[in-house]
This record gives C-alpha cells, structure tokens and sequence, in this order.
C-alpha cells in the first residue's frame, strides 16, 4: 500500500491523502455569495504557489480546494465548494502543478540526472528518450510513452525540434536561478509499461521522471536549494561528465578539430567532477538524514560523455570492451559481465588522467556505484555547427542499469 508520493514537479514528499483539487468547470465557476449564487463567472483566482513554480511575478487561475482526507488513499474525485461541479484534477499542495493520474497507484521512478557545464546533458536526455520510445523497451516486452500533451510539448520544444529536425545541436540549460528569480525548467515524464515475467504475467506501469539541470546549478551552493529535492528523493543518479574537460585526455588526441567541435569546458572553468560528486552526497545526507558513516543507497551512474571522440582518436586501449556495441537490448536482458568489463575498463583510463580519487570518492559515498561511457550523437558535428540525426553509442547503459538494480527488468 502506497502511503506516500512525492510530487515529480517540486519533489516535495506528502502523504497519500494530501492533495488539493483544480475546478475543471472553470468557464463557470466563480467566488459566491452568501447565498451560495456564483458572482464572477469565470474570474478564476490567483494561484501564487504556480507563480513561484514558474518564477513569475503573479498567474491566474482555476479556483483551488481540498476534498476529503484520508490516511491510506488518496480521493479521484472532490466537489467544488464555489460551483459544485465535481473535478478529477488532482494537484500538489506545495506547487499547484496537476499530478498525473496514476500518481497513487505506479511506481515512480525519479532520474536525477547531473553533472558540470559542457558534458552534454540535455543532449542526453533529447536522445535517450528517443531511444527509448523507439526501440529499448521492446525487447524487454516494453513501451515507453511521454506521459501527456505537456510533457509531449515540452520534449519536442527543448530537444526534438533541434536534435531531429533542424539538425543542430541544443543550447545550453538555463540555470534554475537567474538573478534571484527562479525559473522553471519542467521535469518530462514518461509511462513505462512492461509486462511482468512468470506464470501470472501481470502488466507493471511506472512513471519516469527526467529532468535537466543547468551544470551551473551545481557550482553555486547558493542555487543547490532549488533543484535539492529532486535529487534528494531520486530513484537512481546518472553523473555525466566530459573526459575532454581534463588535459590530460585533449594531450592524447591530435586532432584540434575534434576537440573544438565537440565543446569544451575546461576543467578550471567549472567544479572539478569530484567537488560536484561530494556536494550532491552532502545534499542527499542533509536530506535524508543520512550518517557520514553510512553509505548512500540510490544507486550511481557515472557515465563520460563523448565516447565517439575517444573512440576515433585512439584514446581507448586495442579490444577495448567500450567500442563494442551494447548488449542489453539485442539479449533483452541486462548483462551484468559487460557492465562490469566497461566499469572496470573506466576505473584504469581514469587512473591514467590522474582523474583516480573521483572513483574512490564515488565508491566510498554510494553502495552501488558503476562507471559508464557513451555517445548521444555518435558523431561530430559538421565544420558549418551543423549535425547529422544522432546515432547513439552506449546511451542506454546507465539508465538500464539503474532500473535493474530497482528491480524493474
């Protein structure tokens, strides 16, 4: 029995029965007299709570209220005590944004997904979904949708549109701060349906929620606050980093051009990787109450972006187990012993950038801690900025890891 949800907008927790209701007989309803006779039909009322969500200075809208409370469920339905019409739209207390329907029924799983400035996270994210609609979960007796028209809106405006139409490559995220005013930067949520193995098949659903962080939010202690939830109830953590940040890696690859395509930030220019990984450990221990004694359960991926540079340069050693094609999705089952074969391929290259300490950190904070590298685009991009449509390396490594530690595959 579900006694608890957190909101997959402001991730904040709240018991099961602790929702509040949007009038969804808007164009009707209104404030009441004392004869209970609507007044302003259609006035709505001010909802500072969504105008805090969006960093907006005010935002008008349908009238809110509770219905019923109860312990162990949480009510579908409640009437409007303006207009009297019944409303299904179920919303969170502390932010306003409407829940999804099945908020307390599936499994949510919450991808925090993180890292400093230029290690291609928003790229990750716009292809990695795309995968995953298209192909991942087949094998594994899967589907993966987009959750609603919004989250459908939002993936297309800040990925698709760039990544598979116009053929370029997406801008950099926005910070959640900027100046003092918050802005919003909307998580995308996506439907997992798989169908469960063994004699009794049973279809299992899940919400998946995905949201990009600026690398800047990770930098300045005065923005961790804002996405610190998040991260703070994650179901798994996906650490992207750029190997070309370090010099020691550019110093093995004779090709300016390669590394100026592929966009830089220079390790001096942002948090080393190591100083981000023990400022989100201390942010989850400050949450969650969690002792320095104590290891930290969510698992951790730690996956280096660019693997297609690499690759291409001669970076890698002869037989490298990271130029092989991933297996997970040609066997539909996760394979442990590659999973293994790349993590212990990563810990030596690492080892020789002088980049060491950042495993041992990883593996001292976290119970379950595995190295990963990929390509979102699998390629570099053209002399004029231009891309061709991503062909992914390894994309699907982490993420498929995280859920077969949750026990999902």
């Amino acid at each position: 029995m579900k006694l608890k949800y957190v909101c997959p907008f402001c991730f904040e927790s709240h018991d099961i029965g602790d929702v509040e209701f949007a009038c969804e007989a808007r164009k009707i309803c209104g404030p009441v007299d004392t004869n209970g006779n609507i007044t302003q039909p259609g006035v709505g009322e001010e909802d500072p709570k969504l105008a805090k969500y969006k960093g907006v200075p005010s935002w008008n809208g349908p009238h809110v209220f509770r219905g019923k409370k109860s312990r162990f469920s949480m009510p579908s339905s409640a009437t409007c005590d303006w207009c009297k019409r019944e409303s299904h739209k179920r919303i969170c207390p502390s932010c306003h944004n409407e829940l999804p329907s099945t908020i307390d029924s599936d499994e949510q799983i919450i991808v925090a997904l993180i890292g400093t400035r230029g290690s291609g996270k928003s790229t990750y994210i716009g292809v990695l979904i795309h995968e995953m609609m298209k192909r991942i979960f087949r094998p594994f007796g899967g589907t993966f949708q987009l959750y609603g028209p919004e989250d459908q809106k939002q993936y297309r405006e800040r990925f698709e549109e760039d990544l598979y139409i116009r053929n370029k490559p997406i801008a950099q995220t926005q910070s959640h701060l900027v100046g003092s005013n918050v802005t919003e930067n909307r998580p995308i949520l996506g439907m997992l349906r798989k169908e469960s193995g063994g004699l009794f098949k049973k279809m299992q659903a899940m919400t998946l929620v995905f949201f990009d962080s600026a690398g800047e939010d990770w930098e300045d202690p005065d923005t961790i606050n804002v996405v610190a939830n998040y991260v703070a109830h994650s179901s798994g953590i996906i650490f992207l980093l750029d190997p070309l940040a370090n010099r020691q890696v550019r110093s093995k690859i004779d090709n300016d051009e390669a590394i100026r395509t592929s966009g830089v930030v220079e390790e001096d220019e942002v948090s080393s990787p190591s100083a981000v990984l023990d400022m989100v450990a201390s942010l989850i221990r400050n949450a969650n109450h969690i002792k320095e004694t104590e290891k930290i359960a969510i698992p951790v991926a730690a996956a280096f972006s660019k693997l297609d540079v690499l690759e291409d340069n001669n970076v890698l050693p002869p037989g490298s187990a990271l130029s092989r094609p991933s297996p997970h999705v040609a066997a539909g089952a996760f394979d442990d012993n590659d999973r293994k074969a790349v993590d212990s391929e990563m810990h030596a290259l690492l080892d020789t950038w002088d980049q060491g300490d950042f495993v041992d950190r990883l593996k001292q904070q976290y119970m379950k801690a595995s190295c990963f590298a990929f390509s979102a685009m699998g390629r570099a991009p053209q002399h004029d900025g231009t891309i061709a449509p991503p062909a992914p390396k390894r994309i699907e490594d982490a993420m498929l890891w995280i859920l077969n530690e949750k026990g999902i595959l």
